[in-house]
C-alpha cells in the first residue's frame, strides 16, 4: 500500500505543477504586457482556483497517509517539509494572488481612463507599476526554491 500512496502522491504532485505551470506563465507574462486589455484576457483564460485546491488535496493526502503508516512521521524532514509547504502556500496566496487584484484594479482603470479621457497619465503609471511589482519574482523564487528544499528532504532524508 505505501507503494501506491507514494505513486499518487507524486502523480498528483505532477498534475499540480502542470496546472498551476499555467498560473506562473500568465503571471509572468503580466510584466511585459503593455496593453490592459490583453492583460485582462490573460485573467479571463485563467484556470479555475478550485482545480489547483483540488490538486493539493490529492497530493498531500496520500503523502500524509504514506508518512502515518511508516516511521516517517517520527523524523523532522517529514514536518520540516510539511513546515515549507505551508509557507509557500501563503506567499503565493498572499503575493499572487494579491497581484491578481493589483493588476486587475490597474489594467481596468486604465481602460476606463483611456475611454474617457479622464486621469489618463496616473492610471497608465498606476498600471505600469502593477505590472512591475515584485509580486511575481517573489513567489517565482519562493515556489522554485521550496520545492527545491522539499525534494531535496524528501530524496536525502537529512533528518
Amino acid at each position: 500500500m505505501y507503494n501506491w500512496l507514494v505513486f499518487l502522491h507524486i502523480f498528483f504532485a505532477f498534475l499540480f505543477m502542470l496546472a498551476h505551470g499555467v498560473h506562473a506563465t500568465v503571471i509572468l507574462k503580466f510584466r511585459g504586457e503593455p496593453d490592459p486589455e490583453k492583460c485582462l484576457t490573460f485573467i479571463n483564460i485563467w484556470p479555475n482556483s478550485n482545480l489547483i485546491r483540488v490538486l493539493v488535496l490529492l497530493m498531500g493526502i496520500p503523502g500524509l497517509i504514506a508518512a502515518f503508516i511508516t516511521p516517517w512521521w517520527k523524523q523532522g524532514w517529514t514536518w520540516g517539509s510539511l513546515v515549507i509547504f505551508v509557507i509557500i502556500s501563503y506567499v503565493m496566496f498572499k503575493y499572487g494572488a494579491g497581484y491578481w487584484g493589483i493588476i486587475q484594479g490597474a489594467a481596468t482603470r486604465l481602460i476606463e481612463a483611456r475611454k474617457t479621457n479622464t486621469n489618463l497619465p496616473a492610471a497608465q503609471k498606476e498600471y505600469d507599476e502593477a505590472r512591475n511589482a515584485p509580486h511575481a519574482t517573489i513567489v517565482s523564487v519562493v515556489g522554485i526554491v521550496g520545492l527545491a528544499i522539499i525534494l531535496w528532504l524528501m530524496r536525502f532524508k537529512p533528518f
